[in-house]
């Protein structure tokens, strides 16, 4: 039987501009395709009825259509349900968020915070490391739930270190639809973004895993 812990949750940038707006405006439907899987997830989440979990929402700072929840998590969600605005990666720089940390998880003995989103790469690598950081003398532990979690597809594919740090400076060089490392090294350690997003989240004393245990949560 898995152990119930005290749980809060947030959804990092579940916004129309990363499935059908200006974000991936230039990327192919195939490369957009993990993002809207991880944000139906979400949305199933979201429509399971999660009881009295405290849940926040970020969102990325953008104009119209693109501000708003993707259709899948908007259709489950109440119009009124809290948010704050992320102006960048991390979700430390948005106003009221460690508010909301002390007023409705610290203050109620809630240790675990799970975090999914856009992307598995940047803005959730970053909030949670950074959240972590922040707060883990608190005695909060971030969880990240790599079901709930999304990125481009090509931050999928492996590449060797040198592609890999190529990536990391400038982005993919290679063609989107066909990002393979073609070195030809062979022996050397193969990683990806989204796997090397992982290890640097795990470094920092994140807890990452394939899908977090929600049934007990369940109401």
């Amino acid at each position: 039987m898995s152990v119930q812990r005290p749980i809060a949750l947030l959804l990092i940038d579940l916004q129309r501009a990363f499935v059908d707006g200006i974000w991936r405006a230039s990327l192919p439907d195939e490369e957009v395709q993990p993002i809207k899987k991880s944000f139906e997830n979400c949305a199933s989440l979201l429509g399971s009825n999660l009881g009295k979990i405290p849940i926040l929402m970020t969102r990325c700072p953008f104009q119209g259509n693109d501000f708003e929840l993707c259709d899948s998590v908007a259709s489950v969600v109440d119009k009124d349900q809290p948010y704050v605005i992320k102006p960048s990666t991390s979700v430390m720089h948005a106003h009221g968020f460690r508010q909301w940390v002390e007023a409705e998880l610290l203050q109620k003995e809630i240790n675990t915070l799970v975090i999914g989103g856009c992307t598995t790469t940047s803005c959730v690598r970053v909030s949670s490391t950074r959240t972590q950081k922040t707060f883990s003398s608190r005695g909060l532990q971030v969880v990240v739930d790599l079901n709930l979690c999304g990125a481009r597809k090509s931050n999928y594919v492996r590449r060797c270190p040198s592609c890999m740090d190529l990536y990391m400076a400038i982005g993919d060089t290679h063609s989107s639809k066909n990002p393979r490392c073609t070195c030809g090294n062979d022996g050397v350690e193969m990683i990806s973004p989204v796997e090397k997003a992982i290890q640097c989240m795990r470094d920092e004393n994140v807890e990452v895993v394939d899908s977090f245990e929600w049934k007990p949560y369940l109401n």
